[in-house]
């Protein structure tokens, strides 16, 4: 009996340990998988304290040596930390068991259950590690053996530690976090394996703390190998430092991102239309079955309320009347588009995932396209960088920015068109950011909408719920082009609006799967270059109800510029280093000035605090004030502008700055140091605080950049053309 009892518990404690290895695994088994292992996990501990129920009633009995001593401290501790875990795991429950979701509140059951789960791991090694000399003793080896083994444990152990530090598990323990940080793009079996090297550190120390407790050896020995594998441990990170610095985005992230790419070098290369400008004569009505939907025509109050949370000054709300037109229910998926280009240029594939990474230019030109193979008249008029829309053609095109909302509103005037705010289940974004969570982020018990889900990539289209008439992500999943240039309303033309009549970007809505609540609003805008590419930017094209508009309107890209590059400048805020430290690197390669944005009054450096004060200054705009200033800004042509992601957007030292100066012909070179939330909506945000600059292709740099910040801030200079010195 004692036997069967004894190998049941060597299976539940291999079992807590495999469970316990996939829970910390969290980016690869995902949010479901991980509440079920979770279930699983708190089953386990449960049979084996029933198993154990013995050794804790003899726990006030007998008397208490350093081994019983440790050993009954980490057992009652990691009883404690495994039932704080699995009661703030459930507390905050989408799937195993949702009904219990905040029975407590959920920003605090969030980094209790973060900090508990982590304690779980640490205890769990020492538990392990404890028991080692026991499971050992019955192995025989030389002395030459065992020291070999010996000290390739603790090479081993070193190892664990150095990833202990490099995947930020200390912010964990100590409550620094209220979300996971986690690498999703990092394989899943190299997840696994640094997580069982970083329970062998804890597990080697829990064996040497057991042989010196006892004194079974030379005592000195197991506090060497202890030392040994921490100076290793230490060694390691400080030449391959970690991710110890907190951010201020969570999940996500990689070395090296480029959301977007201008081809300043290699313009796309457009065919001309067979539409010449001045055609202008209305086409007659074809009939075709493409799916579409007829949207009938009607005014509306385009742009929000001045009440509306988080709204922006360029969303005066305003009456519109569009004419009826047919709109894709879906946005425009990966099949569709190589179907008619022959390539795919989306960052994520499949077949019903919508195209992203195609910018203004292919939008259109994708549009002409898709016209010619239908057999409808092509819209737009293309040579080069210059287009013009016939506005009576009957092919296809992309919506007016007014059509676009009026479509997404679908009769509502509410922030969204649920009439609600979005959560995880209502649309494809930033689910860990619904709606007001910035104002609410240490009590989100009042948000209507909870955090939930974030999936990281793009899904299927048609994956969650249509609007009033039957349109789908109109919200979220990817950010959709519109025809207008991007400028403030023109309030007086209220009849079928096309946008200002110049500019230098171009509007796109909708949000993006990578996008927070606030800009999923309908009446939230962003703005790019007509040649700006990203992850989360695609297209739903348009086509006419009805005869059509006779006229056309003309664009023409580009922007005059006078940079070429020969006199550069480093401008960057900085709060917890992460950006100095990209900074810096950036003038090691190139020698090139650097200026630091240092705000005054300087923020607080408690981490806590500067969420709401970066918040704080978001909500109301502010500009703080800037110490010191570039006397000689006029010189430099280029700019190398440098900020953390904060909220999904610039911090406000960084607007001061690009207002201060005049950027009109200069270039902007973006780089973002992010936790997880590459650019956010920051590239827009610059895009308009400085509207006559030309943006170069960005840098987004998780955390500090580890051991690959030299080769990716050289790979993003080469795709600049600024060459590092020699």
């Amino acid at each position: 009996m004692k036997t069967r009892q004894g190998n049941l518990r060597r299976i539940i404690d291999i079992g807590m340990t495999v469970l316990l290895l996939l829970q910390m695994a969290y980016q690869v088994m995902g949010e479901a998988a991980h509440e079920w292992l979770g279930m699983g996990m708190t089953a386990l501990v449960i049979v084996h304290q029933i198993l154990n129920r013995r050794w804790y009633g003899a726990m006030l009995k007998g008397k208490y040596n350093a081994y019983r001593a440790a050993s009954a401290c980490v057992n009652v501790l990691l009883l404690a930390s495994f039932a704080l875990t699995a009661f703030c795991g459930m507390a905050m429950s989408n799937y195993a068991v949702p009904f219990l979701y905040g029975i407590v509140r959920v920003s605090f059951v969030r980094v209790t259950h973060l900090s508990m789960s982590h304690w779980s791991f640490v205890l769990m090694g020492l538990h392990l590690g404890l028991h080692v000399p026991v499971m050992l003793a019955k192995l025989k080896m030389k002395d030459g053996t065992r020291r070999a083994l010996d000290g390739a444990c603790a090479v081993v152990a070193g190892v664990g530690l150095w990833l202990f530090f490099k995947n930020g598990m200390p912010n964990y323990l100590f409550f620094r976090v209220p979300f996971a940080f986690l690498d999703y793009e990092k394989a899943g079996a190299l997840v696994l394996l640094e997580n069982v090297v970083m329970l062998l550190f804890w597990a080697f120390v829990g064996c040497q703390v057991a042989l010196l407790c006892r004194k079974k050896d030379n005592s000195l020995i197991p506090v060497t190998l202890i030392l040994a594998a921490v100076v290793i441990g230490l060694v390691l990170n400080m030449i391959w430092p970690g991710n110890n610095d907190i951010g201020f985005d969570p999940n996500w992230g990689s070395a090296m991102e480029t959301p977007w790419q201008a081809s300043e070098t290699e313009p796309a290369v457009l065919p001309e239309s067979t539409v010449e400008p001045e055609q202008e004569t209305a086409s007659k009505p074809v009939s075709i079955d493409d799916g579409f939907i007829r949207v009938e025509g009607a005014a509306f109050q385009m742009g929000s309320p001045e009440d509306e949370n988080w709204r922006i000054d360029d969303e005066t709300q305003h009456e519109v009347t569009v004419a009826g037109f047919y709109i894709d229910p879906y946005e425009t998926i990966q099949d569709e588009w190589e179907t008619v280009m022959g390539s795919n240029p989306g960052t994520f594939t499949g077949e019903k995932l919508p195209v992203e990474n195609i910018s203004w230019l292919d939008a259109v030109q994708y549009a002409n396209a898709r016209s010619k193979a239908a057999g409808l008249t092509p819209v737009y008029a293309i040579d080069g960088e210059s287009v013009t829309w016939n506005r009576a053609a009957d092919g296809y095109r992309l919506p007016t920015e007014a059509e676009w909302e009026y479509a997404c509103r679908a009769g509502t005037a509410t922030p969204f068109n649920l009439e609600r705010s979005l959560d995880a289940d209502d649309a494809n974004f930033y689910g860990h950011y619904p709606y007001e969570i910035e104002e609410n982020y240490f009590d989100d018990s009042v948000l209507e909408a909870r955090p939930g889900e974030y999936r990281g990539k793009t899904v299927e289209v048609g994956s969650f719920t249509p609007n009033a008439w039957g349109l789908y992500d109109m919200h979220g999943n990817v950010n959709e082009w519109c025809w207008d240039w991007y400028g403030p309303y023109d309030t007086e033309d209220g009849d079928n609006p096309v946008g200002p009549e110049s500019g230098t970007r171009h509007v796109y809505r909708g949000g993006g799967w990578n996008d927070f609540g606030k800009n999923m609003r309908s009446a939230y805008r962003a703005a790019g270059q007509a040649d700006m590419k990203s992850y989360n930017l695609g297209v739903r094209l348009v086509r006419n109800a009805g005869a059509g508009i006779a006229g056309s309107v003309a664009v023409s890209g580009g922007i005059p510029s006078s940079s070429d590059g020969s006199r550069v400048l480093i401008a960057f805020f900085s709060w917890g280093g992460n950006t100095r430290g990209i900074a810096r690197e950036i003038q090691r390669q190139t020698g090139f000035d650097l200026f630091e944005i240092e705000p005054i009054p300087a923020y607080s450096d408690d981490y806590n605090t500067v969420l709401m004060e970066a918040q704080r200054d978001q909500h109301a705009q502010v500009r703080p004030e800037i110490a010191g200033q570039v006397d000689n800004m006029a010189d430099y042509d280029t700019v190398l502008l440098g900020y953390p992601n904060w909220w999904a957007s610039i911090p406000m030292p960084i607007a001061s700055f690009l207002e201060q100066y005049d950027f009109a012909g200069k270039r902007i070179i973006p780089f973002c140091s992010h936790g997880g939330g590459r650019f956010g909506q920051s590239l827009t945000a610059i895009a308009k605080l400085a509207p006559a600059s030309n943006m170069g292709q960005g840098l987004s740099i998780h955390y500090s950049g580890g051991s690959t910040l030299s080769e990716d801030v050289t790979a993003w200079l080469e795709a600049n053309h600024l060459k590092p010195e020699a």
